[in-house]
């Protein structure tokens, strides 16, 4: 079974993430693949010609991507931009990966943050959507990312909104508890699907 994971940022879906590859599940995550390409020659000059103010780091000769990210949640239009050079690409490596995995017995995690908005859904068995209260999804991202709370709600602005992504779910899995807590509902979750009871 193929099971799309998504959240907004600081929902957790990371660390559901590998709680499920804890548990045995095969996950695929969205960020690794963007990351990777962002390394192509290729997409990093279109970025480069595409996005003013973007650059190299000097050093690495990889695209400042701290920078690309403060640039991008700041102006929608630069954000579309680079959306349209990477989430074709990323969709691309997904609908290979569920036709090589579409009839195997493991379960088979697609855990991408921007789940609906690429259509990667479509791929998918089933969608699980990590849910967290505003409040707390403030205090975590600030706490792991260490970003200023404006920065973080410009992100929250660009994502989907908390209702349509739960409406869109077929599961939802709260996250507003402890990391016991979380363990245990994934868990739970899991042994269900593997029962064939989701």
């Amino acid at each position: 079974m193929i099971l799309g994971l998504t959240g907004g940022i600081g929902s957790g879906k990371s660390t559901v993430s590998r709680l499920f590859q804890e548990l045995g599940a095969i996950v695929f995550d969205a960020d690794i693949i963007a990351k990777s390409l962002l390394s192509r020659e290729s997409i990093k000059n279109e970025i480069l010609r595409k996005i003013r103010g973007s650059s190299l780091n000097k050093i690495t000769n990889e695209l400042d991507r701290e920078r690309l990210k403060e640039i991008v949640f700041k102006d929608r239009e630069k954000l579309t931009i680079l959306n349209g050079i990477i989430h074709p690409e990323v969709k691309v490596i997904y609908k290979e990966l569920a036709e090589r995995y579409s009839h195997v017995e493991e379960v088979i995690i697609f855990d991408v943050p921007l789940l609906f908005e690429t259509k990667i859904d479509e791929l998918c068995d089933k969608v699980i959507v990590v849910d967290i209260e505003e409040k707390t999804q403030l205090e975590r991202v600030y706490e792991r990312d260490k970003i200023d709370y404006k920065l973080i709600k410009d992100i929250i602005s660009n994502q989907m909104s908390r209702e349509e992504r739960n409406r869109k779910a077929d599961i939802i899995l709260e996250n507003n508890g402890s990391l016991e807590n979380l363990r245990e509902r994934v868990k739970k979750l899991y042994m269900e699907i593997k029962r064939g009871s989701i």
